[in-house]
C-alpha cells in the first residue's frame, strides 16, 4: 500500500499539468510541430514529383542532398549550441546578451555555409562522388547540386533569425515562414521541374532553383516579422557587437562540443547514405521514401525536443532548478505515450503512402519494411531526441549529449550497418535495423544522467 501511495505521489505531479504550464506547451509545442509537419507533408509532395523523373533522378536527389544534410546539421549544431544561452537568457530577461549572442551566431553560421559552399563549387564531382558512384544518378544529382549551392548561405542567416523566435517564446513565425517557404517550393517544383505555368522545364535542376527561392522567401518572412513587431531578433547592427572575451570562452566552452556532435552526427548519418549508395538505386529509393514518411510520423517530436529546450532553459536562467527538472519529466512522458500512438499509425498507413511513390515495386516494398521497422523505433528515437537535445543539452550539459549522440553512433550504429550492409550484403531492412541498435543504447545511458540532475547548469549568472 505505502509503495503505490509513493508511485502515485511520484506519477500525480507528471500528469497533472497547472494551467500556466500547459498553455506554455501549447504555445510552443504545437507551432513548432505543425511547422515540421507541414515540411514534411509538402517534401512527400516534392519526393513525388521528382519521383516522376525515374528512380534514378529520384536517387540522385536524394543523395546530393545528404550534402545539404550536412550542412544544415553543422548550422543546427552552431544555432543550437548558442539557444542554450538564449533561452536562459530570455528566462533572465536579458534581451540585450540575446542580441550580442545573435551576432556572433550570424558570424559562425556564416562561415559554416561559406566553407562548404566553397568546397562543393570548387570541387563537386569529389564531392558527390563520396554519395553516388557514376551513372545517371550522378548526372542527375550533380545537376540539382551546383544550382541548389546559393541556399546554403541564405539558411544560415535564416536559422539564426527562427531559432531567436523560437527562444524568445514566438515560434508562430517560423512556423509562418516554413508553410510560405514548403509551400512556394511545391509549386515552382510543379512549374519548374515539368515546365508549367509558363516556366521552363528543368527537370532535377529545377527542383534545386526551386528550393533557393524557397529558403529566400522563408528568410524574409523570419526578419520582416522579427522587425515588424520588434521582437528580440530586431536588433540594431551594432548590438550585434561582440561579447567579451569571458563570455566568448564560456559561449564555446558550452557550444563547440554541440558543433562537433551535430557534426559528427551528421557523417555518421553520411556513413550510413555511403551504405545504402552501394545497395543500388532501388535500396537508395525505398530509404529516400522512408526517411521522408518518417519526417513526417517525425515532426510531433521534433516540437517536444524544441519546446523542452526553450521550455526547461527558461526554468534554469530564471533560477527555477526544480520546476526545469519536473517540467523535463513531463515533457519526455508525454512525448513518448504521444509518438507510441504515432507508431501504431505508421504501421497502419505505411502500404498506402509508399504506393504514392511511381516507383517499382521492389523499391515499394523495401520502403514498406523499412518503414515496419522505423515504427516500433519511433518513441525511442523521440525520448532519445527529447532527452539529449531538449533537456540535457538545454541544461549546459553539451558534453556529455555528445559523447552520449556521438558515441552511440560511432562505436555501434555506423560500424554494424556497414558490417552487415558492406561485408555480409544483407538487405536493406536488416541493416536499418541493425542502425537503430544505438537508440537502445542511448536510453540505457541517458536515463541516469537524466535522473542525476547533474546535467543541469545556469549559464547566465555572469555577463556578456
Amino acid at each position: 500500500m505505502k509503495r503505490l501511495q509513493r508511485f502515485k505521489q511520484r506519477l500525480l505531479p507528471l500528469i497533472r499539468w497547472e494551467p500556466d504550464f500547459t498553455r506554455l506547451c501549447l504555445r510552443m509545442v504545437i507551432p513548432i510541430a505543425l511547422q515540421n509537419l507541414v515540411s514534411a507533408s509538402l517534401h512527400i509532395v516534392d519526393g513525388v514529383m521528382v519521383s516522376s523523373l525515374g528512380e534514378q533522378a529520384y536517387a540522385g536527389v536524394v543523395q546530393t542532398n545528404r550534402i545539404s544534410f550536412l550542412v544544415q546539421l553543422f548550422l543546427f549544431g552552431a544555432v543550437s549550441g548558442a539557444g542554450i544561452f538564449l533561452a536562459q537568457f530570455w528566462g533572465k530577461g536579458d534581451v540585450s546578451a540575446m542580441r550580442r549572442v545573435q551576432g556572433l551566431m550570424l558570424r559562425i553560421t556564416g562561415g559554416i555555409a561559406l566553407v562548404f559552399t566553397l568546397a562543393v563549387a570548387l570541387a563537386p564531382r569529389q564531392a558527390l562522388g563520396f554519395f553516388l558512384p557514376s551513372g545517371e544518378s550522378f548526372e542527375h544529382g550533380l545537376s540539382y547540386l551546383l544550382a541548389v549551392l546559393p541556399a546554403y548561405l541564405i539558411t544560415a542567416a535564416d536559422v539564426v533569425f527562427a531559432t531567436m523566435l523560437k527562444a524568445s517564446e514566438q515560434p508562430r513565425i517560423p512556423m509562418i515562414a516554413s508553410i510560405v517557404s514548403i509551400g512556394s517550393n511545391t509549386l515552382l517544383n510543379y512549374g519548374l521541374i515539368y515546365g508549367h505555368f509558363g516556366l521552363p522545364a528543368l527537370g532535377t535542376r529545377g527542383a534545386a532553383i526551386a528550393t533557393v527561392i524557397a529558403a529566400a522567401l522563408s528568410l524574409c518572412v523570419n526578419v520582416g516579422g522579427s522587425y515588424l513587431w520588434r521582437l528580440a531578433p530586431a536588433a540594431h547592427p551594432r548590438e550585434w557587437r561582440l561579447p567579451d572575451r569571458a563570455f566568448l570562452a564560456r559561449f564555446f566552452k558550452t557550444t563547440v562540443p554541440v558543433v562537433f556532435n551535430e557534426g559528427l552526427w551528421a557523417l555518421g548519418i553520411t556513413l550510413y547514405s555511403v551504405v545504402h549508395g552501394r545497395m543500388g538505386d532501388a535500396t537508395v529509393a525505398a530509404i529516400g521514401i522512408a526517411n521522408t514518411v518518417d519526417q513526417l510520423m517525425f515532426t510531433v517530436g521534433w516540437g517536444f525536443m524544441n519546446g523542452a529546450a526553450v521550455i526547461v532553459g527558461r526554468s534554469i536562467g530564471a533560477g527555477q532548478e526544480d520546476a526545469a527538472y519536473l517540467y523535463a519529466k513531463r515533457l519526455l512522458l508525454a512525448a513518448v505515450v504521444i509518438m507510441l500512438g504515432m507508431g501504431g499509425l505508421l504501421l497502419g498507413i505505411r502500404g498506402h503512402i509508399v504506393r504514392l511513390f511511381n516507383f517499382s515495386p521492389q523499391a515499394q516494398g523495401l520502403a514498406a519494411q523499412v518503414l515496419f521497422i522505423s515504427a516500433f523505433f519511433l518513441s525511442i528515437r523521440v525520448f532519445n531526441a527529447v532527452n539529449v537535445v531538449g533537456v540535457l543539452r538545454s541544461g549546459g550539459d553539451t558534453v556529455f549529449s555528445m559523447l552520449l549522440d556521438v558515441g552511440s553512433l560511432w562505436l555501434v550504429g555506423v560500424p554494424l550497418a556497414a558490417l552487415v550492409g558492406i561485408a555480409l550484403h544483407q538487405p536493406i531492412a536488416v541493416v536499418y535495423l541493425c542502425s537503430q541498435a544505438e537508440e537502445c543504447l542511448k536510453v540505457l545511458l541517458g536515463l541516469p544522467r537524466f535522473f542525476s540532475r547533474k546535467w543541469i547548469h545556469n549559464l547566465t549568472r555572469q555577463g556578456v
